[in-house]
């Protein structure tokens, strides 16, 4: 059986919803009774605020906002556009993900980094033994010459050239 979708009628009736998600709830919707019922609530509720008057604000109302407006912006102009436009930013929540995300990474970064844990490993090399072992593996290419295996094998152990 599918997962109610009582969260996602409101969404369903103002049209908000993708095509996938509209067929979804749309099949739900004949399947479960709970869910038909209360998607039913909700029309109900809707037509009787379409059936209500529009509010009428008191006369000046509009002039007064703009005033007040325009006198705080006048008191702290700077200011308030700065709020405005963090407001405005932190409204879109991609913004508010990735300037945590940011935050983490200046705050962990330099910890990760004075433990050390992201410092270079020291691995010794031994520059010979790897040319020797390279040269010893394309012995039998024919690329390699006698020489190559003979200056190659003086320096290991006794063993039979091929």
């Amino acid at each position: 059986m599918s997962p109610h979708v009582s969260d996602r009628l409101s969404e369903y009736m103002d049209g908000a919803l993708g095509v996938q998600d509209v067929e979804r709830v749309r099949a739900h919707l004949d399947t479960c009774p709970a869910c038909l019922q209360e998607y039913r609530g909700l029309q109900d509720v809707q037509q009787l605020l379409r059936g209500l008057p529009a509010p009428h604000p008191r006369e000046g109302f509009m002039e007064r906002t703009h005033w007040r407006l325009a006198r705080a912006a006048a008191a702290h102009p700077a200011r308030a556009r700065f709020l405005s436009g963090l407001r405005e930013a932190f409204a879109v929540r991609p913004f508010r993900v990735a300037l945590v995300a940011g935050a983490l990474v200046v705050v962990a970064l330099p910890i990760v980094w004075m433990t050390g844990s992201m410092g270079p490993r020291e691995v010794p090399l031994d520059s010979d033994a790897y040319v020797r072992h390279y040269v010893m593996l394309s012995v039998d290419r024919p690329l390699a010459d006698e020489a190559t295996s003979t200056f190659v094998s003086s320096d290991l152990p006794e063993q039979p050239i091929r």
